[in-house]
């Protein structure tokens, strides 16, 4: 029987013949670098390799007219009425790429009024830009230049977009800015966050940093930052593709709080095919549609309606084709619920001529649907 003592001994013997080799700590360090190399080049990295060099800064340049003289005190005390003088302006904007043409979209308030479009693109180079077209009741406009050195963007589908997704914001919010250097403008900026919300509407009077007299139906929500100078420039998704425009942000700064608005692609892009194909946005005809301003809670209660609901035909005009009937109520577009005339707009604005519209109507107390084909107004 061995003791437990020697077995020890002899333990210690075997271990002191071993010899134990440690890893080189060169392999440790190519392996470390390796991993980090991997984790660098994150999905949101190639994102941006993708989708930057599609994007340019847009430079404008035109004649502004201004008040001569801004001091009431003067104009009261020498009888001055409002002269104006003109005055040279430069402001920035963004585009992106999408056509091998040199076609690029941007923002219709971004370019318009314009003298003179320069794009300057991620090359360096500076390239005069033509104006194809503007819609400025969708706030789209086409631009086109030559193409040479560039690829367009890889475009995406916003109608697939999940609340909380990464997102990357793409743009020159400082291109024109005072002390950067002719070099540093040409390179985008780019900001990331994530879908914060979809199908966000708004109507005239509850936005800021917008349009005057603009509706602005179903805008993707991000809190990837936009600031002035990063409208008209691209949003997009993790793989690079282009979902959006940035068209505007809720401020009360004047800078970005996290409350960034971008215009669909598939709205900006079908806009893009109207004014390629005919010059403009073709408007739909809506005429002869009237509404009464609201339904009296008796009314309501009185055909079957809950408080609140609907929008009440006063004359049914071009949609009597589709059926709709003066005192029909309008429940719903596509869906979407009617309350009021803003959510009529909202439902409307958007629409290209062409469209089906599915109609709710509550009729007889009970809800039928009507097929609205949209035409082109005549009066252009």
């Amino acid at each position: 029987m061995i003791s437990p003592i020697a077995t020890s001994a002899v333990v210690l013997a075997l271990c002191a013949t071993m010899t134990f080799a440690a890893p080189p700590v060169e392999q440790n360090t190519a392996d470390t670098q390796q991993v980090i190399a991997e984790e660098r080049l994150s999905v949101i990295v190639q994102a941006v390799q993708k989708v930057s060099p599609s994007v340019a800064s847009v430079v404008v340049s035109g004649i502004q007219r201004v008040p001569i003289f801004n001091d009431p005190f003067y104009r009261d005390f020498f009888g001055l009425g409002p002269a104006t003088t003109r005055r040279f302006t430069v402001q920035s904007g963004s585009a992106v790429m999408i056509s091998s043409a040199g076609e690029f979209l941007t923002n219709q308030h971004v370019v318009g009024g314009a003298d003179t479009i320069r794009l300057l693109l991620p090359n360096g180079e500076s390239r005069l830009a033509e104006v194809i077209g503007t819609s400025p009741e969708l706030d789209v406009a086409l631009l086109k230049c030559n193409p040479e050195g560039m690829e367009p963007a890889q475009l995406g589908a916003a109608k697939n977009l999940l609340v909380g997704e990464w997102l990357v914001a793409v743009g020159y919010p400082v291109g024109g800015r005072r002390g950067l250097t002719e070099e540093s403008r040409v390179r985008p900026t780019v900001t990331v966050g994530v879908v914060s919300a979809l199908e966000r509407s708004f109507v005239p009077s509850t936005r800021q940093q917008t349009r005057s007299s603009l509706f602005y139906p179903d805008m993707i929500q991000t809190d990837a930052a936009i600031n002035p100078g990063n409208s008209g420039g691209p949003l997009a998704n993790a793989s690079g593709e282009v979902v959006g425009i940035n068209t505007f942000i809720l401020s009360d700064t004047g800078g970005s709080q996290g409350l960034g608005f971008a215009i669909p692609i598939e709205r900006a892009l079908k806009a893009a095919d109207e004014i390629r194909t005919y010059g403009r946005v073709r408007r739909v005809n809506f005429s002869g549609l009237q509404f009464y301003r609201s339904i009296s809670d008796e009314k309501a209660a009185s055909i079957g309606l809950e408080e609140g609901q609907g929008l009440m035909v006063a004359d049914p005009g071009i949609a009597d084709e589709a059926g709709l009937r003066r005192d029909d109520v309008i429940i719903d577009v596509d869906r979407k619920p009617v309350r009021n005339f803003d959510d009529a707009q909202l439902a409307l604005v958007p629409r290209f001529v062409g469209d089906q519209v599915t109609l709710g109507v509550w009729r007889n107390e009970s809800r039928i649907e009507l097929q609205l084909v949209l035409t082109e107004a005549q009066d252009q």
